[in-house]
Parts: structure tokens; C-alpha cells; sequence
């Protein structure tokens, strides 16, 4: 009998072992739930805003304190901000609500922000933040947690701060307004709202255009309340070079002498990138150095092109001329220059010739998010 029941036992061993998948193989195994949102009310989103989260400009700039994000960049209503136009110097935001729940304040668990691009595309050059998707395309860029404000805090930034220096800052959820939320029957001094605020980081090289925000508070029973706005990234067009100068070295007559730049930053050779939040295309505007004209036709011809692909842009002296192959968001090019001189004018004393360049840039439309292309 023992016999018997040990080879029943090995049987079923192996026969458990079996149905069991080999360590190197791979399963997907689904899964499901159902969100439980029985029981309670949902929580309302009152009023939401986003605001500077610095104060002060340049080496005086600071991160400014809960009671001070009230400010942005224009006077239109809601809230419209500027970008840095400097290489990786990005912009803070400051990002508020004001929140009731029907069942208590107790009963929120998490108040959080929901940021969207806008619906263009990024281009190849964008590098997203570290908690940024890099998506574009109206797509979410980010989700950020709120904290409390303190009772006094939050009535003396919304109905202080906000209401008397910054009016028509705030989106209101319908039916409410300050009056129904300051007042000294409010639910601001009840306590049966509070105000919520946190920061993020946007790049000084996210894309100029309306960025749709929603404020999202959540009980503890899953119920959610929201509120959507906008805000307006404004539009800077801005560009660094690596250079100062452009020694065309010798140069004989009738002879077009090429000097090239480089995609090395700080190289040796010049290159130029984009620092601002549109795509944009350079311009030059170039001096005669010295050579004149002869029968109303001037004695030099330029060259100049961004980019080793694109095709050389002819320009004579003094005229402002913009050049082919835009620069996406954040991207780095080199830029060429060349000179062909038709003639060393025989007034000119010295074998040397000095001019000046002026650089400049306009804006392009940004990238389509259906191929690519500028739209």
C-alpha cells in the first residue's frame, strides 16, 4: 500500500509541474478592476488660477512664497507668462485652487493639476524636463500634487491678493465668485474650503502657445470634481551664437572664399541655437566693409546659410536677407559665411577690410502634429 501511495504522489507531482510555466518563458497575464465610487458627494473645484511662482528679474529673482502667486505677464484675463529667452533657464509656475467637499474637507485625499502641450509637435531638437512626457500634440505633459494652505494663508492670497491686485486672474467653477467665497460667511472663513496651490517647472523651450490645465480634486471614496482653464505661454523668439566674428582670412579678387561654421558649441567655428519658444529663422544684415560701389553696383557679394544642407542665401551690402532652414525648438546649427569681392576699390590705403554683421531672427509656425511639417 505504501508502495502505492508513493508512486500516486509522484504522479501527481510531476503532473503539477507540468502545468506550471517554465521559468524562461513569458505569459501576459491580464488583470481588471472597477473603481469603487459609491457612497458621498463629489468635491468641487470653486476657482483655479496659475500665477509666477518667482518674484524679482535677473540675480534678484527668488521662488515666491504661497501668499505671493498672484502675478503673471499681461493684463488679459487669465494668466499669460513669459519664457526666459536663455539657454535651460525655464520658467516656475505657481498653480492654485480653491476646494469644497460637500462631505468635508476631510474627505479630500488629493488635489492635483493636469497639464496638456498644446497640438503642435516638438520637433526633434525638444528636450522635455525630467517629469515632463515630451509628447506634444496635446497630449498630457505632467501630473502635480497641491498642498494645503493654511486658513489665513489662503484667505489673504485669493481674497486679498488675487480678488484686489489681479481680478480677472482666476477661472470660476458655475455659480461661484469671490463674493460667495470670501465673504465672512464664506467658506473660506468656514472652513469649508481651502486653497491648494503647488509649482512646476516649464522649458524655456516649450512651444509658445495655449497650454490647457485641469484642477483635479479626489475623495477618499474615488469621487472627482474638476475645473479646466488655460494659460498662455507667450511668444519670445531668441537665439544665441558661439561666436563674435567672422575672419574671411585672404581673399583674392573674383574669388568666392567659403568659411564654415561648426555643430560644436564653443568650438572654434560659428554656430547658432535656438534659446526661445518659437521656431524661428535667421537674418543678416552685413556692412560693405569698405568696398563701395562702382557704377551704382556694389564691389562685394555675401553668402550665408544655416545649416551645411541648405542652399547658400545671396545678399548684397546692406540689405537684411532671412535664411532658409528654420531652427526648431532648443535646435543647434551651424552657421556659413562667404565673400566674393568683384573689385579692391584703388581708394582704399590698406590691404585690410573691417565691417560689421548684424544677426537677427523672426518666428516661424510651429510643427504640425499630423507630418511634421511647419504648419
Amino acid at each position: 500500500m505504501k508502495k502505492i501511495i508513493k508512486l500516486v504522489s509522484a504522479i501527481t507531482l510531476c503532473s503539477l509541474v507540468l502545468t506550471v510555466a517554465p521559468a524562461f518563458a513569458q505569459t501576459n497575464v491580464t488583470t481588471n478592476l472597477n473603481r469603487d465610487t459609491t457612497g458621498g458627494a463629489n468635491p468641487i473645484v470653486k476657482a483655479k488660477w496659475e500665477a509666477n511662482g518667482t518674484i524679482g528679474t535677473g540675480v534678484n529673482m527668488v521662488v515666491a512664497t504661497s501668499t505671493q502667486f498672484y502675478m503673471d505677464d499681461a493684463v488679459d484675463a487669465g494668466a499669460q507668462f513669459l519664457p526666459s529667452g536663455q539657454y535651460q533657464v525655464n520658467k516656475k509656475i505657481a498653480f492654485c485652487a480653491v476646494v469644497t467637499d460637500p462631505d468635508g474637507l476631510a474627505d479630500i485625499d488629493n488635489v492635483y493639476f493636469d497639464f496638456f502641450y498644446p497640438a503642435v509637435a516638438l520637433g526633434s531638437s525638444h528636450v522635455a524636463l525630467t517629469d515632463q512626457s515630451g509628447l506634444g500634440c496635446s497630449e498630457l505633459m505632467q501630473e502635480d500634487s497641491l498642498t494645503r494652505l493654511s486658513k489665513a494663508e489662503g484667505l489673504h492670497l485669493f481674497c486679498n491678493q488675487v480678488r484686489n491686485l489681479n481680478n480677472n486672474l482666476p477661472t470660476f467653477n458655475s455659480p461661484y465668485d469671490y463674493n460667495e467665497i470670501c465673504n465672512p460667511d464664506g467658506e473660506l472663513q468656514k472652513e469649508t474650503a481651502a486653497v491648494y496651490c503647488g509649482t512646476k517647472d516649464i522649458s524655456y523651450e516649450d512651444p509658445a502657445e495655449d497650454y490647457e490645465v485641469w484642477a483635479v480634486a479626489q475623495d477618499k471614496n474615488g469621487l472627482q470634481g474638476t475645473l479646466k482653464n488655460e494659460f498662455t505661454y507667450l511668444p519670445v523668439t531668441a537665439f544665441e551664437t558661439d561666436f563674435t566674428s567672422v575672419a574671411y582670412g585672404n581673399v583674392r579678387l573674383n574669388t568666392h572664399k567659403i568659411i564654415s561654421g561648426d555643430l560644436l558649441w564653443g568650438g572654434p567655428r560659428a554656430s547658432v541655437r535656438n534659446v526661445g519658444n518659437t521656431r524661428l529663422s535667421m537674418q543678416v544684415w552685413q556692412d560693405d566693409m569698405g568696398f563701395g560701389k562702382t557704377n551704382g553696383i556694389w564691389n562685394v557679394e555675401y553668402d550665408a546659410r544655416v545649416g551645411s544642407g541648405a542652399a547658400f542665401s545671396v545678399y548684397a551690402p546692406e540689405t537684411t536677407n532671412t535664411l532658409d532652414d528654420s531652427l526648431d525648438l532648443s535646435e543647434l546649427d551651424e552657421m556659413d559665411f562667404s565673400i566674393d569681392v568683384s573689385k579692391f576699390p584703388p581708394t582704399h590705403t590698406s590691404d585690410s577690410y573691417t565691417g560689421t554683421i548684424v544677426l537677427s531672427a523672426v518666428p516661424e509656425n510651429h510643427l504640425s502634429c499630423v507630418d511634421g511639417e511647419e504648419l
